[in-house]
């Protein structure tokens, strides 16, 4: 996992340390316990601390990315927009599947629908 992505699980887990360097990626404890290292070594969480955080961490990953799309496609809703009513239509499918991104099982397989042309 990326540098930046562990860092926001370890703040969730840790918000009032006094810090810590993450010195290379880390997809598995033996790297959790060789590349993290916190400035006060009894703050430091354990890997199934850090693991059990991962899920929730990609599903805010995954609602940014989803918000970020949906706000790109903000204006095709302005009642004003001139349109055809079946092209409306396909603009408003592509963002209730959005919107239902979160209702899939895994953060990790996401399966991003395509805008209309």
């Amino acid at each position: 996992m990326n540098t930046i992505f562990l860092s926001n699980i370890l703040a969730s887990l840790v918000p009032d340390n006094d810090g810590f360097v993450i010195r290379n990626e880390v997809n598995n404890e033996q790297e959790y316990d060789s590349y993290v290292e916190f400035n006060d070594s009894s703050e430091k969480p354990s890997w199934a601390d850090v693991n059990g955080k991962i899920d929730d961490q990609q599903w805010v990953e995954v609602r940014a990315s989803r918000n970020f799309r949906l706000s790109q496609s903000d204006w095709v809703m302005i009642s004003d927009v001139p349109m055809a009513e079946e092209r409306k239509a396909q603009w408003q499918t592509y963002r209730q599947a959005l919107r239902d991104i979160t209702t899939l099982p895994d953060p990790f397989n996401i399966n991003w629908p395509t805008p209309p042309e």
